[in-house]
């Protein structure tokens, strides 16, 4: 997302397939800060969001992949992306 400076899904599952995840049943919740993202605080505040909160708490998805890229975003220089990806 922040080479293309985007901020959506996209094709989610095109993407889990290219990285061989299996399942039959996915998730992804996004954020962006301007700065330094805290896990803390980007949790809490997925956890204050129902769809994000359902995502978080489905407890059929058992395993995830987050990543977390600093770069220039929207024009901050040093905007933080979170991505969190579920399978299960």
């Amino acid at each position: 997302m922040l080479r293309r400076d985007y901020f959506a899904h996209g094709d989610f599952s095109a993407r889990m397939s290219r990285f061989h995840v299996r399942g039959h049943l996915f998730g992804e919740n996004l954020a962006y800060s301007s700065r330094v993202a805290s896990g803390r605080v980007t949790v809490a505040e997925w956890l204050a969001s129902p769809e994000h909160r359902a995502i978080l708490l489905y407890p059929r998805l058992r395993r995830i992949g987050v990543a977390t890229p600093v770069g220039a975003y929207s024009g901050w220089p040093a905007a933080t992306m979170i991505t969190a990806d579920f399978a299960g």
